[in-house]
């Protein structure tokens, strides 16, 4: 996110009238932002997918990931409401297209929560 300082010193320009308003607006988006619990995060561009690793140690598997194009990045989410969650290393085997994503994984059958893009 951009540094609040910076964004005052680019909203100087604008006449006072105007100027606190968006200020706050600002203020309270990059305060709000929130991954959240639904299918598509709350405030960002990210879809939340879970997946379970191949049960053979890096053999590719593929998730649905629901998007109406190809996600571009994934970003793997450590939840920290269970002592059960863990990161899992992942690879990409092929170029992600308008359906799925393709992973491997040193690991075998775990469970892990990521965001794509």
């Amino acid at each position: 996110m951009s540094s609040l300082g910076y964004l005052d010193t680019l909203l100087q320009t604008l006449d006072a009238s105007v100027r606190q308003p968006i200020k706050d607006a600002l203020r309270y988006v990059m305060r709000e932002n929130a991954l959240g619990g639904a299918a598509k995060a709350e405030n960002f561009a990210w879809y939340k997918l879970t997946g379970t690793t191949h049960a053979t140690a890096n053999t590719e598997f593929a998730i649905v990931h629901g998007m109406d194009h190809a996600p571009s990045k994934l970003i793997p989410v450590l939840p920290l409401d269970s002592t059960s969650s863990q990161l899992v290393p992942l690879a990409v085997t092929r170029v992600s297209d308008a359906t799925r994503i393709y992973l491997k994984s040193s690991s075998t059958g775990v469970s892990f929560l990521c965001y794509v893009e």
